[in-house]
Formats: structure tokens, C-alpha cells, sequence
């Protein structure tokens, strides 16, 4: 008797929109805050994930984008998982045993396909100072978060373009890179997914028919 269908999944998440679900009563703490919006995104990859298939077991690989960086120094939300990461078992953040996290949460500040040597020595990472003041005064800001993104998705695409691949944005920014994955992914029988909350721009534009969750 043959064993359940094992599928490869990443899941690529713009952090900033998932913080963005949070009540506001966290927004002073960064632990209770990454916790809850990581149980938020694993409830939401389960649900989709079991609806599409209901008899495959998946291995989730959790990729987040954010301006994990000012500088070289992490920032509150990026030692947030330092914070949790002795303690926490990533499994529990999906609700059903057919969903298990491949490894630990990885960070898109560490690209999927970069050359190791264009490593930031210390860090080992290769975008450092992802969050930072554009001009004079201004209040700080993510840069190279959506490249990111969409350069990570592409790698996964064209190496395992048999697997699913499932990103969490708002970000009319994501959309070129999904269209793409899509294309390079289908003909081997790989699946993309866009999961969009309140979605910004006019999207109302794009076909994105298929690929929305």
C-alpha cells in the first residue's frame, strides 16, 4: 500500500503586510506580535493547502521579507524571532499534521541564488541595511524588500518547478514576479498562489484569475 504524496512548498511572505493584521495593542510587542501574525499566516497556508489537495502531506519552507536591518543591526522584529526560535516548534503554527515546516523560518535578506561570497562578513547575510531613513528627517523605510521577493520566488521557480509556491503580499510589486513563476512552473506541474488581505493598487487591471487565494 502506497504512503501519502509528499509536496514541497515555499512560502514567501512580505512580513510587513502580515504585522500590518495585527491588532494594535501589540504594536509595542514585537514577540506577542511575531507570533501572532506567524499563527495567522500558517492558518491561512493550511486552509488553502488542504483545499487544493486532500490527501498530499506538505513541507512548508517559510521564507520572510522585511527591513530586517538598519545598517548591520537587527532590528526589534528581526530579534523577535531570536526571541522565539529556542522555544518554539514551527509545526504548531499549522493546524493540521499535513502540514509540516521543512526547516526553520528563513530570512529574504539572504538571498536563495547569490553567490556566497557577496556575503556581508559578520552577518552572512547579502542585503544588509533594509530598513533605513531615504533623506534627512524622514521616518525610515524597507528598501530591496520587494526584489528580494521577487528574485527568491524565480530561484524557486526554476529549480523546483514541480513543487507549489504560495506568496503572501499586498504588494502590486509581487505580481510580475508570480506572473513569471507561473509560467516557468506550470508545464512541469507546479502550482503558484497570490494571498492578498487588502490589497493595494488598482488590481482590478491584472488577470489574476487562478492565482489568487
Amino acid at each position: 500500500m502506497n504512503g501519502p504524496r509528499f509536496r514541497h512548498v515555499g512560502l514567501f511572505v512580505d512580513w510587513n503586510s502580515q504585522l500590518r493584521e495585527v491588532p494594535l495593542e501589540f504594536a509595542d510587542r514585537p514577540i506577542d506580535k511575531c507570533k501572532l501574525a506567524l499563527t495567522r499566516v500558517g492558518k491561512i497556508v493550511t486552509k488553502h493547502l488542504c483545499n487544493l489537495d486532500a490527501s498530499s502531506v506538505f513541507r512548508v519552507q517559510i521564507r520572510l521579507y522585511h527591513g530586517w536591518t538598519a545598517g548591520v543591526t537587527q532590528t526589534p522584529n528581526r530579534r523577535a524571532f531570536d526571541s522565539i526560535a529556542e522555544v518554539e516548534n514551527l509545526d504548531e503554527i499549522f493546524p493540521s499534521t499535513r502540514v509540516l515546516a521543512l526547516s526553520d523560518v528563513e530570512f529574504g535578506d539572504r538571498l536563495i541564488d547569490a553567490l556566497p561570497r557577496r556575503l556581508k562578513r559578520g552577518l552572512q547575510i547579502h542585503l544588509p541595511n533594509t530598513y533605513r531613513r531615504q533623506r534627512g528627517d524622514a521616518e525610515p523605510a524597507e528598501k530591496m524588500v520587494d526584489t528580494a521577493l521577487a528574485s527568491d520566488l524565480l530561484s524557486w521557480a526554476r529549480s523546483d518547478p514541480t513543487s507549489i509556491a504560495v506568496v503572501f503580499s499586498n504588494d502590486d510589486d509581487a505580481v510580475p514576479a508570480v506572473l513569471v513563476a507561473e509560467a516557468w512552473m506550470k508545464p512541469f506541474g507546479g502550482e503558484v498562489y497570490l494571498v492578498r488581505s487588502n490589497a493595494r493598487g488598482d488590481s482590478r487591471y491584472l488577470v489574476l484569475e487562478g492565482l489568487l487565494l
